[in-house]
């Protein structure tokens, strides 16, 4: 039994590895300073508190709102 669950936890901690590496090897890659910058606030942030997140978004309605009055603003062909 130990070797089983032995054996999953390993597989668990190779794939997360696999996924830091994948990380790393994407980070590399970046060549945008703003999305360097977006990393980087997300790497200080300390905490995710998604009920004070929640709380700044907007309703609905409020999306329906803007989301017609940006459409309304594009140059549609007729």
């Amino acid at each position: 039994m130990h070797k089983i669950v032995n054996f999953e936890l390993n597989s668990i901690k190779m794939e997360i590895a696999t996924q830091k590496k994948e990380i790393i090897d994407w980070i590399l890659s970046i060549e945008d300073q703003a999305v360097l910058n977006e990393i980087e606030t997300l790497k200080k942030q300390t905490s995710f508190n998604f009920d004070e997140e929640f709380k700044k978004g907007i309703s609905g309605e409020e999306l329906k709102k803007r989301t017609t009055e940006f459409l309304i603003t594009l140059p549609w062909k007729r």
